[in-house]
């Protein structure tokens, strides 16, 4: 008997699922939430040129640009994870719902943003919080990947796995905390420090690939 089977063995029997469900449930969520930020998308209704309407809520805009980069990045890591997967089970789908309840939040803490301008601290301290929670919750699933060996795919890149998970449980909520600290400082720097994370994470993550 191999060592697999002596492991699937010594597991409680649970029921298992194929990936297929989950990943278009999860995917339908990321599309959606990517659809409302557009439509946070307006200008008020003055009669002042589109230039004018534009220069003056240019926060509006600048908070889509941080959500969109904020959606995409955690699409990019999620979408890793679950490549890794070939069945899971409840705990598993358990753990994604926890993933996908933090971005459906995204769009209302950007809008925050959008709507109170950044110069407020406290709209960026709440973006901030919703990173934070939406990462821990990334990190969890990334663990419970890594440690249940029979729902991955024999050849998944174990590395990637444990990156994940450090980085999403240790670094990002570290992140975020200082975002936290700093919004009542300089709310600019702030975000700039979000947004400096979003572009590194993705860039490195496809150097490394």
């Amino acid at each position: 008997m191999t060592v697999e089977a002596q492991q699937d063995r010594s597991l409680p029997a649970r029921a298992h699922y194929g990936t297929e469900r989950m990943n278009a449930l999860s995917d339908g969520v990321f599309a959606i939430v990517l659809t409302l930020l557009v439509l946070e998308l307006k200008l008020p209704e003055r009669d002042e040129s589109i230039v004018a309407l534009l220069a003056d809520d240019w926060h509006v805009f600048l908070a889509w640009l941080i959500s969109f980069l904020a959606i995409a990045r955690f699409w990019l890591v999620h979408h890793s994870i679950t490549a890794d997967l070939r069945q899971c089970h409840n705990g598993t789908l358990a753990l994604n719902f926890s993933v996908l309840g933090a971005v459906t939040l995204v769009p209302f803490s950007a809008d925050i943003i959008g709507t109170e301008r950044v110069a407020e601290p406290w709209s960026t301290v709440v973006f901030a919080v919703n990173i934070g929670v939406l990462s821990v919750a990334v990190g969890l699933l990334a663990r419970h990947a890594a440690r249940e060996a029979q729902l991955l795919h024999p050849d998944h890149a174990a590395e990637l796995l444990a990156r994940s998970r450090t980085h999403h449980l240790y670094l990002l909520p570290a992140v975020t905390l200082v975002a936290t600290v700093l919004a009542f400082v300089e709310p600019y720097a702030s975000v700039g420090l979000l947004l400096a994370e979003f572009v590194a994470f993705g860039w490195l993550g496809g150097r490394r690939r």
